[in-house]
């Protein structure tokens, strides 16, 4: 039998362990400070940045989220990672290979993913009871699935922290490789898509990450919507989020059969293809606002 199949008898097993990692995610406590932290800052945002034209530069919030709870979640699925063992007493008809194991672990992507998903509530909820300037880019300044392919990268965004943070707890046991690998995400990120950003070739920025499609307010008050097609790049971080399980799997040398690697390779050409989809497609060029007075500085 395949080492990636599951025998009956086992599926039990393994559904108890993905329950109980997602509750040892649920409670650790550097999981449970981002996410205070990301409702705190949105929360402090919401009350003192709103102004009379509603609530500014909308578009750009998911990154709160991301930011907060992404990165915390990679810290800590790393070291849940890490001590897996511990689950693997509690349940004892627990899968026993160490891939089905990582597996399992990829359940603790769900409270962050949860978490994101309500922070992105909390976001279109406040925004819709505020209201936006009428020159924002938001709903009624761009299409419906434009708007909510980028506020979901929020919770995918969480969603993939965690999963990394479960290839990183798997391939890195030195002490503080998953600071390491935060830094690393944040200097690969800013390295990779800022140059371009204000570029005729910004939309080739998406391979990073963590893109971002909104810069905020400019000095003449007006706002960029950065090239690129946002639902495709949401795809295209699916897929990077299922490289990492595998990728975490892999270090498994019996897992490694004909048949895992020809689900690596097409997870890989997946991934590949929805970039080429998410640079080619969508706005081609980086798209300006009107300007909003309130919103110019001198």
């Amino acid at each position: 039998m395949s080492s990636l199949s599951i025998p009956t008898s086992g599926i039990a097993g393994h559904r108890a362990m993905a329950v109980i990692e997602a509750r040892r995610m649920a409670r650790h406590p550097v999981f449970v400070l981002g996410v205070v932290l990301g409702f705190l800052v949105l929360g402090l945002y919401v009350v003192l940045v709103g102004d009379e034209k509603g609530l500014p530069v909308a578009l750009t919030l998911p990154l709160l989220g991301a930011f907060y709870i992404g990165l915390t979640s990679v810290i800590a699925a790393a070291w849940l990672t890490r001590s897996t063992e511990v689950a693997v007493e509690a349940v004892a008809t627990a899968p026993g290979t160490e891939a089905r194991r990582t597996l399992a672990l990829a359940a603790a992507g769900i409270p962050p993913f949860l978490a994101g998903l309500v922070f992105t509530a909390a976001l279109v909820v406040s925004a819709r009871g505020i209201g936006v300037a009428p020159q924002e880019w938001w709903f009624g300044t761009l299409p419906d699935w434009q708007v909510w392919s980028i506020v979901l990268l929020c919770p995918v965004a969480c969603l993939d922290g965690a999963l990394l943070g479960v290839l990183t707890g798997r391939w890195l046991r030195f002490r503080g490789a998953p600071a390491m690998v935060v830094v690393a995400l944040i200097v690969v990120t800013l390295l990779g898509q800022v140059p371009l950003l204000e570029t005729s070739s910004s939309e080739w920025r998406l391979w990073v990450p963590w893109a971002i499609f909104h810069t905020g307010d400019n000095a003449d008050g007006t706002q960029t919507l950065i090239a690129g097609n946002p639902a495709a790049y949401l795809c295209y971080l699916l897929a990077l989020g299922a490289l990492a399980v595998l990728g975490a799997m892999w270090h498994d040398r019996t897992a490694r059969t004909p048949r895992f690697r020809i689900l690596v390779a097409a997870v890989a050409a997946a991934a590949l293809a929805f970039f080429v989809l998410a640079a080619t497609t969508g706005n081609h060029d980086n798209r300006v606002s009107d300007p909003i007075p309130s919103r110019a500085t001198s």
